[in-house]
């Protein structure tokens, strides 16, 4: 049972030292984004050792006492019994199977060899369909200044301020008065007399003075 407690609380504080042999580490791998089947892998989790160790805290002898319904001090002599005997089976040449852990055993070189279990997967990939929302509303930078996507939709779409045409009809009055002038010449010629005045000027008579 105590196996089955200890692999608890390493799921639950992501390490566990044990006396005599080292620390037993849970790691976890962040999601990933698999583009190629549209989903989200799901956190993956996996054993390491270390044979660095660090002696147990008071809260874990307090924890592991209430996991088993003895007191700490009960805990901490059934725990350093089990330490011991785990060291004692693997310097005896045995392989130790933790469930949910991995395989313990002896190296060539007398040190603890470790094989650690299958990796742990917490959930199931997630199905991750892109959702194109057409009037979703986005900041744009423009320039120095941020606009909103409906701002800049906007100021696309206006239509250009009307402009005053006035100029245009002066401008096609004034090419039909030249086009008319052209015409009017191109017919009767240019003739300085036709401009003169032609009426005849009669000198008045002076009257005569009677006798």
């Amino acid at each position: 049972m105590m196996y089955a407690e200890l692999y608890r609380y390493l799921l639950l504080n992501k390490k566990l030292p044990v006396p005599g042999i080292g620390t037993f580490l849970l790691e976890r791998k962040p999601a990933e984004t698999d583009f190629l089947n549209r989903q989200i892998k799901a956190p993956v989790y996996s054993i390491s050792f270390s044979t660095a160790f660090d002696t147990g805290t008071k809260n874990f002898f307090n924890w592991l006492g209430n996991a088993l319904a003895i007191s700490d001090r009960d805990a901490v002599i059934r725990f350093n019994d089990f330490a011991f005997d785990i060291k004692k089976q693997i310097s005896e040449g045995a392989t130790i199977h933790w469930n949910g852990i991995g395989a313990i055993s002896k190296g060539l070189a007398g040190e603890i060899k470790f094989t650690p279990a299958e990796v742990l997967v917490q959930e199931k990939p997630v199905t991750a369909e892109k959702v194109i929302r057409e009037k979703a509303e986005h900041m744009v930078r423009v320039g120095e200044d941020h606009k909103t996507s409906v701002e800049m939709t906007e100021m696309l779409n206006k239509p250009e301020d009307s402009r005053s045409l006035w100029w245009v009809y002066a401008l096609a009055i004034g090419i039909l008065a030249i086009v008319f002038i052209g015409w009017y010449l191109s017919r009767h010629g240019v003739d300085i007399s036709s401009t003169a005045n032609n009426t005849k000027l009669v000198p008045m008579e002076t009257p005569v003075p009677g006798p």
